[in-house]
């Protein structure tokens, strides 16, 4: 079955929201690895806040760089608003029992190992 079809009748909300709220996703990661849909979500949560930890030091770096570093502090706030807004969505999925996998991020979510 595509996991982007995949739906579960009766989520564990409380897990559903803490997969996609940055470092707090390693409470389903590691509380709830029995459970394929949670580990799915939490999984996706993990790689987010791995991504968006790398990003926001790039940008950051490049903040430093005289004249355009106030291009990189926009670039900033536009990907904190964006990755804010992928939260929420993800979230609204997970709590509806789906699972929409982000693009590009979606195809590491099988490597991360299982806790």
């Amino acid at each position: 079955m595509n996991s982007s079809s995949e739906t579960t009748a009766n989520p564990d909300i409380l897990m559903c929201v803490l997969s996609y709220l940055g470092f707090l996703a390693l409470i389903p990661y590691f509380a709830k690895r029995d459970d394929s849909f949670i580990a799915w979500h939490a999984k996706q949560g993990l790689l987010i806040t791995a991504t968006a930890l790398v990003v926001y030091f790039i940008l950051f770096v490049i903040s430093m760089v005289p004249g355009i570093g106030m291009i990189a502090m926009l670039l900033n706030m536009l990907f904190a608003l964006t990755l804010f807004g992928v939260s929420i969505y993800c979230i609204i999925q997970a709590c509806g029992g789906n699972r929409w996998p982000v693009p590009v991020l979606s195809a590491f979510v099988e490597k991360v190992p299982n806790a």
